[in-house]
């Protein structure tokens, strides 16, 4: 009678989370693991279930055995929340111990007494006829040889690399109200980063046209700036980024950080209600780099390459990124234009002046480890798109065949950290940011819907009426600094600062009349100021986790503006603000646990939003700072595995008032951010996720249904109290499959066919309470699908992959931001190299 066999064999790498895994729980466990010590204080997991792997029927029948090893991934709890076939014996043997492996228990790995997620490799050996092992007696790992750093050989030992919970890790795992989306499975597709985070819960990402276009993202329920955006922790209109984070290229993401409600001292925000960070892929050892090209419809082409070098664990290291994007734009829409007698009849025609063109990049070096620091990084960047402009934001009115804008950017950042003693770590950034928008508006002639011109113009200029042609020019100089104590081993305390000066001035090169006064020309300037103080502690051996914050704010602005009798006033605003709150994580069991938090919150405007954009949003010198209260409440469960696959869920509530809410509005040219005196917004947000024992299948649906409505007869908008803001789904969800078969031709390679779709309910672009029924401006219902299947395959060091994608496979009308038509069907092919 066969009798398996297994040994826990060290593996050399440590993986991150599955994509789209919910926050598992960790809990304290006696550090009394008979796992053997290692150098550097880390004990190695030990297996200690007794599960035992049945030795397939068809293989014993037909007398065969094989040895099979297994890449399982552990989490803290020492439970397999991974397992991979690294070396297959046959696909019965494969599938018997992978089954079964999802029910091992191990007494997790340890850094310093503290458990820590890991992976190993475990070599499983069946064999006919062999003694059975005693299940009592745990799988030790074999010690390896810690300075080991190349690629183990199969008659060699492998190195086991056991290291603590990265930061999004175990953030995730806090107190914060943070979700982690892994990126790398969209880094084969040909979805922009926009895409890939509308399909989360509680996520909108909506656009004025393709690739390119100004995006409206919204997060449970809020929108804008509203929501802050950082890429490593800094704001990422000042990291070389000025076109809005829907078009930062995906290659260039490692993961993200929701943070919904409640923001951490950390980033030093004035977020109303969350914020968006992007994390850079960590630094490997050796020389690496990707590329990856994109290609398909509308003249659409991506590139992104990237590369690092990093010699050694400890001391210098640097990487460089570079990406390029171009598209024509020219898809079809719907329209209206007048026939001979002018009447409006409905046609169908290519956008033929939406054009985009966008390059950038950016180099850092940096050191680790030394006496003096054990970090320092310098990096400096630079980017530049231009646009061509169809239309005004609505879409409404005379197209545009000659306006065109776009954003020039520089800027330089230098990171120090630092553990000051054994309980006290210090954090400082400084940076500085250049920026030039420019908008050129002459034309002298009027087109129609087909790229014709129709006749000349009375006066220049297609957005107004009277030419345009200037530049803003803004620098921005921003610092941060958070210092933490902690002040016993459950207990931290955290201090930040985080000051910005924004200094804007510019240039009207075609005045109406050369006596008129450039209204560009007078510098203004935005100081912000944001202190935050955190208390942090661990109670009940970690089933609770408290964190209580204060926040203070202080306001500066400068300007002037020109007065009908001549001269000048002075619109000067100073404001002082107090905030706090409190978050809260409370584990309620083995898989389950529950997070609650609320702020008492204020944003202070931003400077697009007080002296408008440069190109279709005006000024707006008297708009007032947002305050509002934020309350979130969500239970998460961790995967849950039975033999039916893993189950995963999670649900969300969400509550904001919210007073003085800035708001987007105005008609055709004259847009420009309102004060809505009080709004409302409830929602909440749930999510589900199954994958097949075998890994073949994964499915993930989630949903989001919410309510924003004006609260306020006050203000401009006292006429609209009690309606749904306008312009904002107030239901919508999203599903995916995906399949993953391996090893179909090569030894390492992977088949992997996707299908997605999106749902938007019908909502109304305007007030509700504007217009008869018939008249009112409504988006209908949306309905979106994408399917496509890539494949990619390893070879050594090398990794190669082809993806083939169809967007929008039913050509469904799509409409987003105040009802602009977006792509229909298109194909996209892209390509993939990483060393």
């Amino acid at each position: 009678m066969g009798k398996p066999s297994s040994q826990a064999v060290p593996s050399p790498v440590t993986e991150q989370p599955p994509s789209g895994a919910v926050g598992e729980p960790s809990t304290q466990v006696s550090p009394t693991s008979s796992a053997p010590a290692v150098p550097g204080d880390v004990q190695l997991p030990v297996r200690i279930d007794t599960v035992e792997v049945p030795y397939p029927e068809s293989e014993r029948a037909a007398g065969r055995e094989g040895e099979v090893l297994l890449r399982l991934t552990l989490d803290e709890q020492g439970a397999v929340t991974g397992s991979e076939v690294v070396r297959s014996a046959g696909p019965a043997f494969d599938e018997a111990l992978r089954t079964a492996s999802l029910s091992f228990r191990f007494e997790p790995a340890r850094v310093k007494g503290e458990a820590v997620a890991c992976q190993i490799e475990l070599l499983h050996t069946f064999k006919l006829d062999a003694p059975a092992p005693s299940p009592a007696v745990a799988e030790a790992p074999v010690t390896p040889e810690p300075t080991t750093t190349e690629p183990p050989l199969p008659d060699k030992g492998m190195e086991t690399t056991v290291a603590g919970r990265s930061e999004a890790e175990r953030h995730r795992q806090s107190a914060e109200a943070v979700k982690i989306v892994s990126i790398r499975r969209a880094q084969a597709r040909a979805a922009d980063l926009g895409q890939v985070l509308a399909s989360q819960e509680g996520v909108e990402v909506r656009r004025t046209g393709g690739l390119g276009s100004s995006a409206m993202f919204a997060l449970n329920g809020l929108t804008d700036d509203q929501i802050r955006f950082f890429l490593d922790g800094v704001p990422l209109d000042l990291s070389g980024y000025p076109f809005g984070i829907a078009n930062v290229p995906v290659h260039l993401v490692d993961s993200v950080q929701l943070y919904r409600g409640v923001v951490p001292i950390r980033y030093g925000a004035d977020a109303l209600g969350g914020a968006v960070n992007l994390t850079s892929a960590p630094l490997e050892t050796g020389a690496h780099g990707a590329a990856s090209l994109q290609g398909g419809a509308f003249g659409t082409f991506r590139l992104t390459l990237g590369g690092s070098y990093k010699p050694s664990e400890q001391g210098f290291y640097a990487r460089a990124h570079f990406f390029a994007d171009t598209t024509d734009n020219d898809y079809a829409i719907d329209t209206e234009v007048a026939d001979e007698r002018g009447s409006l009849r409905p046609v169908t025609v290519k956008r033929f002046h939406d054009g985009y063109d966008a390059l950038g990049g950016g180099l850092e070096a940096g050191v680790t480890g030394v006496a003096w620091a054990d970090r320092f990084v310098v990096r400096a960047f630079g980017s530049t798109h231009d646009k061509e402009l169809q239309h005004n934001l609505v879409m409404r009115g005379t197209p545009y065949g000659e306006a065109t804008y776009g954003t020039d950017t520089l800027g330089a950042q230098a990171l120090y950290e630092k553990r000051l003693s054994h309980h006290a770590r210090l954090e400082v950034l400084a940076g500085y940011a250049w920026q030039a928008t420019e908008l050129v508006d002459i034309s002298e002639w009027v087109y129609d819907w087909f790229g014709n011109r129709v006749n000349p113009r009375q006066n220049p200029g297609e957005l107004g009426d009277t030419a345009t042609d200037q530049t803003l020019w803004q620098q921005s100089i921003y610092g941060r600094a958070n210092l933490g104590w902690d002040l016993t081993p459950t207990q931290t305390l955290r201090l930040s600062a985080a000051p910005t000066l924004t200094l804007r001035t510019g240039e009207q090169r075609r005045k109406v009349s050369p006596t008129d006064p450039d209204t560009l020309a007078p510098e203004r300037s935005l100081f912000t100021f944001v202190t935050g103080l955190e208390y942090e502690t661990h109670l009940f051996d970690d089933a609770l986790e408290v964190i209580l914050f204060g926040k203070d704010y202080i306001y500066r602005g400068r300007a002037q503006q020109p007065m009908e009798t001549g001269g000048w006033r002075d619109k000067d605003r100073d404001l002082h603000h107090l905030g706090g709150g409190a978050a809260l994580r409370l584990r309620l069991g083995g898989t389950l646990y529950a997070k609650a938090s609320y702020e008492r919150a204020t944003r202070m405007p931003r400077p697009d939003e007080v002296f408008g954009n440069g190109v279709l949003i005006r000024e707006n010198l008297d708009l007032e700072p947002e305050r509002s209260h934020n309350l979130n409440l969500g239970i998460a469960s961790a995967p849950l595995r039975t033999r039916l696959g893993a189950f995963r869920g999670e649900v969300n509530g969400f509550a904001r008032f919210a007073v003085r809410l800035i708001l987007l509005a105005g008609r055709d040219r004259d847009w420009s951010y309102q004060n809505v005196y009080a709004a409302r917004i409830l929602g909440v947000e749930g999510v589900v996720g199954w994958t097949s024992p075998t890994g073949l299948l994964s499915l993930d649906v989630n949903a989001t249904a919410q309510d924003p409505r004006n609260t306020s007869d006050q203000g401009t908008f006292g006429a609209f109290d009690g309606e749904r803001l306008p312009n904002r789904p107030w239901l919508f969800a999203n599903a995916t499959a995906r399949m993953s078969l391996k090893h179909l031709a090569l030894g390492e390679d992977e088949l992997a066919p996707f299908w997605s779709t999106r749902y938007v309910h019908g909502f109304f672009r305007n007030w509700e309470g504007l217009g008869t029924e018939q008249s009112k401006d409504r988006i209908d219902a949306q309905f979106v699908q994408a399917a496509g299947v890539g494949y990619r395959v390893r070879r050594g060091e090398l990794t190669v992959g082809l993806t083939a994608e169809l967007e929008n496979l039913t050509g469904a009308k799509v409409f987003d931001f105040f009802g602009v038509q977006r792509p229909g069907r298109a194909g996209w092919l892209k390509g993939t190299l990483e060393y």
